[in-house]
């Protein structure tokens, strides 16, 4: 009883730490990667507008530079109107005042001198320069140069774009690259943005550009900044103890984080999957709410590459970043494991106050507990007629002695009634039995003398009421004969010594071969049978109805019917297997009750009482009968005794 009550407690005690073991380690580590989340999702949010800010200083800028080209064209227009008009006026001629209109506008100036204007006509597929005024030799030349090509997003002809604009809008802008003019020469191609505008009247596209690279300049400058704002908010911010935020692009060069250079971090291999670190990360950053777990070193551990750490990855697609909060796994599950530990220490007092109660509470329940379990124990192996039932402790197991008490009594007489009641009903099925058997003697006695000494004067449907006289008292007379076993088939004790099934079974067949004819009689296939504790006539009926069923339902003739055994334990199985036409699985079970046939045995002799009689021995002896299907087709009979004497196993004899 302690031992139970220690149990249960301690049970009770380490199912409470078990579950806030588990409840706290996910509260702890969830609330840490809700943390690690929020801190990404923030730092995003920041990230997205310091961009927008970035943008719309830019897109302010480049609109500025975009009026005042168009302010500049207006002016350089002028010139080009003015002359048309006065060609228009008969003043000048077409020739005159194109070359005056065009020498006009190469001597036009802006910005310091560095601003020009050219002018192009409308040719296709390539147009012609009709005057540039810093690169003159391509007056006159079709501008087909692959130098040329440097549109930007249509890596086209930067004239043919023009034309193209000019066409579809009568205006408007062309991004392109092109080396810029310095005190050291030529740089480096740089962006620039030209305004065109085509005047009709000769068919002419007037335009002029400038360079935009300071605008870039001032834009990463910008872009600069915010990653060195970024790196001082992220040197203050740590996930966990030692966890923390890192930023890389696209280019797999790592922008801010507190151990790692820039080159350095394109090398790096994921100790986990033996990848490139990087690919891992990047592939992370789809799903950005969930999680990728590696392996990593920590501070202080430089190159110890044996801790659990876990990070979320997201990714800010205008600018190619990655950014990353990560966290070391042993760090979130540190504060659960203390408070477990001091869970535990607390837990100890209540433990033992437990204790103390539960050994009080064992003390006096134990005894009387203990006495009544005696005396149930004796009833067991003695029968009700030792049962001596104990009152006692407290008033429960008083109460529970009491009606131990009143129900053993009330065993007494119960079994008393159903003695008295088994011998009056034996009483009364032999005496049914023997008087219903009396007059079918005489009833089949003179069916066949009436049938042998007056045949000559019957006729032959005559003769055939007398044989059906004749074979229903037979039948009945089987009945009785089989009620007759059924009622005396009740407990006889079990012999000395075991005796051997395989000689049963040889006299079964002895006798049996009286009752069938050759044809129907079949061949059998007897396997080694045990030695059993179990009264020879029980045993005899079992086999004699078991085989004689098999031999009028089995129809094979090539497969013989197999008897055989098998021992579990204290349990020892018969199986009578044939290989005829079966029985439907629904009517297995109650083939073995009183009078029920099976529906494949309707043009087949017998009463029904015979698996009865075979259920009812079983059921004596601790076991039972059962059919399962034999492979194949046909069915097996099992059915199974209890032998508690002796290991049959070891009892085995072969066929004799």
């Amino acid at each position: 009883m302690l031992l139970v009550v220690a149990a249960t407690v301690s049970l009770t005690v380490l199912s409470i730490f078990l579950l806030a073991k588990n409840e706290m380690t996910e509260a702890i580590t969830s609330a840490g990667e809700r943390h690690a989340r929020d801190l990404l999702h923030a730092i995003s949010l920041s990230v997205s507008t310091e961009y927008d800010s970035l943008l719309f200083h830019r897109a302010t800028t480049l609109e500025r530079r975009k009026a005042e080209l168009e302010n500049i064209i207006d002016i350089a227009l002028s010139s080009l109107e003015e002359n048309h008009h006065k060609q228009l006026n008969k003043e000048l001629s077409p020739e005159q005042a194109r070359r005056m209109a065009s020498e006009t506008i190469r001597r036009l100036r802006y910005d310091h001198g560095v601003g020009y204007f050219w002018i192009n006509d409308m040719q296709r597929p390539v147009p012609r320069m009709i005057m540039h005024p810093t690169l003159p030799e391509l007056n006159g030349k079709v501008l087909d140069n692959p130098m040329f090509n440097t549109a930007q997003g249509i890596n086209e002809n930067l004239f043919s774009a023009a034309v193209n604009v000019c066409d579809q809008w009568g205006e408007g802008f062309v991004d392109y690259l092109w080396p810029k003019p310095t005190a050291e020469g030529l740089t480096e191609q740089q962006p620039k943005i030209s305004y065109v505008r085509l005047f009709k009247p000769w068919n002419w596209v007037l335009g002029t550009c400038v360079y935009i690279d300071d605008i870039e300049s001032e834009t990463q400058k910008r872009l600069s900044a915010i990653i060195l704002e970024l790196k001082k908010t992220f040197a203050n911010v740590r996930v966990a103890n030692t966890g923390y935020m890192f930023l890389f692009n696209g280019k797999r060069e790592m922008l801010i984080h507190p151990h790692l250079e820039k080159k350095e971090f394109a090398s790096l291999v994921n100790p986990a999957t033996q990848a490139p670190l990087v690919d891992d990360l990047m592939a992370a950053s789809r799903t950005p709410d969930q999680s990728i777990d590696y392996i990593w070193d920590k501070p202080g551990f430089k190159g110890e590459y044996r801790f659990k750490k876990r990070a979320f990855i997201t990714y800010f697609e205008p600018l190619d970043w990655y950014i990353g909060s990560s966290m070391y796994l042993d760090e979130l599950t540190r504060p659960s494991i203390e408070l477990q530990n001091r869970i535990m220490l607390l837990s100890l007092l209540p433990f033992a106050v437990a204790m103390l109660i539960a050994l009080f509470l064992a003390r006096s329940m134990t005894k009387p507990l203990w006495r009544l379990t005696r005396a149930a124990r004796t009833i067991e192996s003695q029968g009700l007629a030792a049962a001596d039932i104990p009152i006692g402790g407290t008033r429960e197991i008083q109460a529970l002695g009491r009606v131990l008490e009143e129900m053993v009594e009330s065993l007494r007489r119960t079994e008393a009634q159903l003695c008295s009641a088994n011998w009056e009903l034996e009483t009364f099925v032999n005496t049914v039995s023997h008087d219903l058997r009396a007059p079918l003697a005489p009833i089949i006695g003179y069916a066949q003398l009436l049938k042998e000494q007056h045949r000559d004067k019957l006729d032959e449907e005559a003769i055939g009421y007398i044989d059906e006289i004749e074979a229903q008292a037979e039948k009945m007379l089987e009945h009785m004969e089989d009620l007759l076993t059924l009622s005396k088939s009740g407990y006889l004790e079990r012999p000395d010594s075991p005796i051997s099934s395989q000689d049963v079974i040889q006299q079964v067949l002895y006798n049996l071969k009286e009752c069938f004819s050759e044809e129907e009689f079949a061949c059998f296939d007897i396997h080694p049978l045990p030695l059993v504790s179990l009264p020879e006539s029980q045993l005899y009926e079992v086999f004699a109805n078991l085989i004689s069923n098999s031999i009028r339902y089995s129809k094979s003739e090539d497969e013989p019917i197999e008897i055989g055994a098998e021992s579990r334990g204290d349990k020892v199985r018969f199986y009578v297997r044939d290989h005829g036409q079966g029985i439907p699985e629904e009517e297995r079970e109650g083939i073995f009750r009183l009078f029920e046939r099976g529906s494949t045995s309707c043009n087949t002799r017998g009463t029904g009482i015979g698996l009865a009689i075979v259920q009812k021995v079983a059921q004596t002896y601790g076991g039972g009968a059962w059919v399962e299907e034999t492979p194949g087709g046909g069915c097996t009979f099992w059915v199974e005794f209890e032998e508690p004497s002796h290991d049959a196993s070891a009892t085995m004899n072969p066929t004799g």
